[in-house]
């Protein structure tokens, strides 16, 4: 699907600053669509993800899955170090109105959740804590994670941080500086006050059974080459995963960047979410 340079994301209205949807118009001769496909996909992207590229996902779901809506939720560094649970419960509060409607409408287990990288993986744990306790128990088809999550040291923070900055001369030449007296404040925090970090909870909220079903299946695609969040750091979450969880699937692709597995991989990485959205192993 072309996408326009200027909008890349010309089938999505925004129902908020940060948060775009779509939903494809019913015509007078579209057949129902098939049983096992998701009645909501919902996409949690990475860190100051730019539109084009987001644009490369959707294009393919609405490829796959063209009756069904798209409802996308972005992510910056700021959500990341700044925000709270009460206050992005608060900034989901749309997208909690079109999940709550489909879950009313399609019942159990209709929504698809594609988490990219650390930023998508706190947006989604916020907003699943977010809903009422007996409509997220229900909600999830099933969940892919993109280079996610990642893990707690500082060094593998920073270099995920660094890499969500503007692609700025400014920003190289002083990226790194501000990075680090973030992530200091962020650490003085967590020693200080015992609060948890970001990248922490969302680990923890994501094999939570509370917040995610251990029914609810799962794929995990990640990469030996990914220089921002450490390959490791997501199998060892793999591993965690299938301690509590029904059915975890993971492709670990031996090439490809951070939330760019398509540029390479991309039949492996589109046949590992279809197989997961039909029930295949």
């Amino acid at each position: 699907m072309a996408t326009n340079p200027t909008n890349p994301l010309p089938l999505f209205h925004p129902i908020s600053p940060q948060i775009l949807y779509h939903s494809p118009p019913p015509t007078s001769h579209s057949s129902p669509p098939p049983p096992d496909h998701p009645a909501l996909i919902l996409l949690c992207t990475w860190a100051s993800a730019s539109r084009r590229n987001i644009a490369k996902y959707t294009a393919t779901y609405t490829t796959l899955y063209p009756s069904t809506p798209i409802l996308i939720l972005e992510s910056t560094v700021t959500d990341m170090v700044f925000a709270t649970d009460a206050s992005q419960a608060r900034a989901f509060a749309p997208a909690r109105d079109v999940i709550l409607s489909t879950l009313a409408t399609a019942g159990s287990g209709s929504v698809l959740l594609h988490v990219f990288s650390n930023g998508g993986a706190q947006t989604a744990g916020r907003l699943m804590v977010s809903l009422p306790v007996r409509e997220r128990e229900r909600l999830l088809k099933g969940v892919v994670l993109d280079s996610c999550p990642g893990g707690t040291g500082m060094g593998r923070s920073a270099d995920a941080m660094r890499a969500s900055l503007p692609r700025t001369w400014v920003w190289g030449v002083v990226g790194w500086v501000v990075v680090w007296v973030v992530l200091l404040g962020v650490m003085v925090v967590e020693v200080v006050f015992g609060v948890e970090n970001v990248v922490s909870v969302a680990r923890r909220r994501l094999v939570d059974p509370e917040v995610v079903g251990r029914e609810v299946p799962r794929v995990y695609l990640y990469g030996k080459k990914d220089k921002m969040v450490w390959w490791e750091d997501v199998a060892a979450h793999v591993r965690e995963a299938r301690e509590g969880c029904e059915r975890v699937e993971e492709v670990r692709f031996e090439d490809g960047d951070h939330c760019a597995y398509i540029v390479k991989n991309d039949r492996e990485y589109w046949e590992a979410i279809t197989n997961l959205v039909g029930g295949k192993r």
